[in-house]
């Protein structure tokens, strides 16, 4: 398995056999969580447990990875298998209540992902690996809600102002945190697993 930062990366010759085994295991992983019932909704918009292994791609793939982890995932879905959450499937998914937030998981997990490797390079300690790897996971997080909030302003079926986008967000936000925590937690497990996971060390 080779790091974002050999020379054989995505960017430069490809996918390996490894990345594209990485990619489908996660994709999987975010259509078997997305599955898992809802334990509640606010308006259309449903509380699931995807999220944690949202955030858990950047923190163990790194961006590219991670970004493409998501795509297929997306993919898969639109093109008809009901792996949304409450089973749905097709691109109606895109212009649904939780529109913003499946646009928002795309550049969430490239930003988080590229921020993890950045952190990661400076080889922290373990006791530090836990806390780099949430704060990746936190900005994961507000990125998504605010591409959440940014949606329900904009449809053309919400038209919200901008107190009531956050007042329909605000109750997945701790909620949010805590998958967080989780994700974070099972990284370290992750990479300390696999240390070949990790990004290249900092010169």
């Amino acid at each position: 398995m080779i790091t974002e930062d050999e020379k054989n990366t995505a960017s430069r010759s490809g996918l390996t056999a490894s990345d594209l085994a990485l990619i489908a295991v996660f994709a999987a992983l975010i259509a078997v969580f997305a599955l898992i019932p809802a334990v509640f909704t606010v308006g259309a918009v449903p509380f699931a447990f995807h999220m944690i292994i949202i955030v858990l791609a950047p923190l163990v793939l790194g961006a590219w990875r991670s970004v493409c982890s998501v795509l297929l995932y997306l993919l898969v879905g639109v093109a008809g298998l009901p792996v949304f959450s409450g089973g749905r499937s097709g691109p109606s998914i895109f212009v649904s209540a939780s529109g913003g937030y499946v646009i928002g998981w795309v550049v969430a997990v490239l930003v988080a992902g590229a921020l993890r490797t950045a952190l990661l390079r400076r080889r922290p300690r373990k006791g530090l690996l836990a806390v780099w790897l949430t704060v990746a996971g936190v900005v994961c997080v507000v990125i998504t809600h605010l591409f959440g909030v940014a949606w329900f302003m904009v449809a053309p079926n919400l038209h919200m102002g901008l107190g009531a986008a956050l007042l329909t967000t605000a109750p997945f936000f701790p909620l949010d945190l805590l998958k967080v925590v989780i994700a974070a937690l099972l990284a370290v497990a992750v990479l300390s697993a696999f240390p070949r996971l990790m990004p290249a060390r900092k010169a």
